[in-house]
Formats: C-alpha cells, structure tokens, sequence
C-alpha cells in the first residue's frame, strides 16, 4: 500500500498525454541522438577503415609511370655518332607489379592487431552505449522522483493553508494567540519554500534530461518493474566477466598489443619482393628512338644496421604488450569491484525500504491520533503541522529509496552488460 501511495505521488506531480514517453523509447532516442554515442561509433567506422588499410599489404601494389619532357646528353653514345652533345624530346612510358612474398610474417601480425583494435572500438562502442543508456535511465527516473517530490510539498503546502486559515478564525474570533499565527506563517514559509526547493530541482533535472536524451521529458510514465536480474552475486559476477564490453574492450586490446609486438619481430627477417614491369620509352640517354625493357625479378633485402631503431621499436611492442595485459588484469578486478558494490547497494536499498515504510506507517498513525486527540482537545494544530512535516519527510526519504532501489537494478544490468538487452531496444 505505501508503495502504491509514493508513486501516486509520483505520476500526480507528470504530465500525460495519450501517447506517453517510455523509459525504452528515451533510450532509443538517446542512442540515435546522443554525440558521446556518435562519437564512439564515428571512431569505431574509422578503425574499422584502418582494419582494411592493413591488408593492402597482402595484395599487389600496380603503379603506373608517364613523363615526357626535354633531354640533353653528352656520352659515349653521342661522341660515338660524332655528336658531342644531343637535343631530345624524352617520354616514358612504365607499368610496374611488385607482390610482397614475404616478410617476416609482420603484415599478418599487423592485419591481427587492426582486427583485435576493431573488436576492441566495437567493444567501447557498446560499452558508451550501455553508459549513456544508463544515465539515460538514470535521468529518467530522477524526473520521475523529483516530480513526486514537487507533489508531495505542494500536498504538504495544502495542509499548511489550511491550517494557517483556521489559526487565523481562532485568533480572530478571540479563542487563539497571536504567536500561534505568527508561528504557522513561519512554518508556512518554510513549507513554501520546500515547494520552490522541488520545483527547481525538476528544472535542473529537464535540463539534464534534454543533455542526454535530447528531448524534452513532457510525457513520462513509470516503467515496469525491472525483471531478469542475477539471482546471486556469484551469478552477477559471472555474466559481467561474459559479458561486460569494457572488459572486452581490454581483452581485444591486449591482443593487439600481442600481435603488434610480434609483427614488430618481423624486421629481424629478410622481405622478399616479385618485381614484374614494362617500360616503354623514346629518345632517351642520347638515343634516337625506341627503348623498351621488360623484367621478372625476385628481390631480397635485407636490413643490417638503422640507428637501433629497430631494435628500440621490438622493445616498445614488447612493453606496451605486456601494459595491456596489466590493463587487462585491471579491468577485471575494476569490473569485479563494480559489480560487487553495486549488489551490496541494492541489497542494502531493499532492507531499508522496510524501514523507510515502516517510518511512513508510523507517522500516518500518529497523524491520525493526532487528528482524534484534536477534537478530544488533547493536540493543538501546530502539533498536526509538526507531524504533516514529519510524514512529508518521511514520503520524501521513501520515494527515494524506491527509486534508488530501482536504478541499482538498472546499474546491475549496465554492469553486466545486459541493460540494453533488458530493456529490448537494441
């Protein structure tokens, strides 16, 4: 029943239309129009472009040459014809294959790190959604409580009136004190100002909510209870460790590392290159006429001394390999560690939420001693304002509770991975 009365409270403080905004229709706008949401699928498509930059390096390389231009020789040539010097108009004409057939194996590796850098943009990509979608959640449901909020001061504020309209009869008609109005028209104060108080908290929260949303939040409704929770902590943990795409994100980056470290061993090998081309050229080095070439070549380099800096360059592969790993092992305990405080936040939620209704019980009780110990002439009406103000503080601390209850389940699925699943919008 206490429950049932906080989120009366609540819807009477929104505004409903026919056609109300769901918690899952703001988190698809969210994910359609939000830019942190943008910006990590724009880096995402932009690895996934450099994933395929890499694997031009298993396919043949064409190039093809055209140059035409002015020549003068002086050689052998020309003094053999009895030309010192020789005037020409030159053009070349080359097309040229070159087909990598080794080296190293450091394109594979290279092509396995883009691939595990891809995974790991797609990773973070679901892991800002499911951030986002959270605090998307999150926004939602502040609205939500907030507008309670406003409703239960204004109810309070009701009370207030109409206790100061009847003090004020008294004091008129002879049978109350001056300090007994002046008294209510403080309390009175007070009460109104908890109701602006509300009331700018509602304005702070449309202004977060249109931040991530990027919508006005005119038509909200309380959504269902959240279902398919982990039964169990051991549980929770579990499906975060499959699931959770931060931790992917780490994984897929210590396989890149892996693979860079060893396309960096490449360079201790020879690369061996096919080499075919044409080339078509007239009136070059001094000749009058034709030159043409055809070739097949294999070539072989081989790399003897740069500086170290190869050398240097398999250290740093090998260092930012094994940070990774460490990055990886921090993910692990991080996500551990957020699972677990967000359980233990949830389970301690729902114990005080028996107490915080019980607190909200008792209070309606004695109200309504108070109001039966007011006609016997046992209670003053200052003595029911003092217990309104206690039941309003007590609404006011349950209602938040409940919906403190209600994000850690959402937090509990974010944590796990499973938020947008949950909610049926991706």
């Amino acid at each position: 029943m206490l429950r049932k009365f906080v989120f009366l409270a609540l819807t009477a403080g929104c505004v409903f239309s026919v056609s109300p905004m769901t918690l899952e229709e703001a988190v698809r706008t969210t994910l359609s129009t939000n830019p942190d949401i943008a910006v990590s699928r724009r880096s995402a498509e932009a690895q996934g472009y450099l994933a395929r930059q890499s694997k031009a390096g298993i396919y043949p390389s064409i190039e093809i040459g055209l140059a035409g231009g002015w020549e003068q020789s002086s050689n052998t040539t020309t003094r053999a014809t009895g030309v010192e010097s020789l005037d020409l108009s030159r053009t070349e004409k080359s097309i040229r294959l070159t087909q990598r057939l080794f080296d190293g194996y450091s394109t594979r590796e290279l092509i396995k790190q883009q691939a595990s850098l891809t995974e790991a943009a797609l990773a973070r990509q679901s892991n800002t959604e499911e951030a986002v979608s959270l605090r998307a959640v999150q926004v939602y449901l502040e609205m939500l409580r907030r507008s309670s909020v406003v409703s239960l001061t204004e109810e309070n504020l009701g009370h207030h009136d109409t206790t100061l309209n009847k003090i004020s009869e008294r004091y008129e008609s002879g049978l109350g004190t001056r300090v007994d109005v002046v008294q209510t028209e403080g309390r009175r104060a007070q009460s109104k100002s908890n109701v602006l108080l509300a009331m700018r908290g509602v304005a702070n929260g449309r202004a977060e909510f249109f931040r991530v949303v990027g919508e006005q939040p005119t038509n909200l409704s309380l959504p269902d209870n959240v279902s398919g929770l982990p039964s169990t902590l051991n549980q929770a943990l579990t499906i975060a460790k499959d699931n959770n795409p931060e931790l992917q994100a780490a994984a897929a980056e210590y396989d890149a590392a892996r693979s860079a470290d060893k396309s960096a061993r490449g360079s201790i090998y020879p690369r061996l290159d096919l080499e075919l081309g044409v080339s078509r050229n007239d009136d070059t080095d001094g000749t009058i006429g034709a030159n043409d070439d055809e070739m097949a070549m294999v070539r072989l380099t081989y790399n003897l001394y740069k500086g170290g800096a190869e050398k240097a360059r398999r250290s740093e592969a090998s260092a930012r390999m094994m940070a990774a790993q460490e990055s990886l092992r921090s993910a692990q305990r991080q996500l551990d560690e957020d699972v677990t405080l967000v359980w233990n936040e949830l389970q301690d939620i729902l114990l005080r939420l028996e107490y915080l209704e019980a607190h909200v019980a008792s209070t309606e009780e004695v109200l309504q001693v108070y109001n039966e110990q007011l006609s016997l002439g046992k209670r003053t009406l200052l003595d029911l304002l003092d217990i309104q103000n206690e039941l309003l503080r007590a609404k006011v601390a349950l209602t938040a509770g409940q919906f403190s209850s209600r994000l850690a389940r959402y937090r509990l699925l974010a944590s796990t991975g499973q938020l947008l699943e949950n909610l049926k919008v991706r």
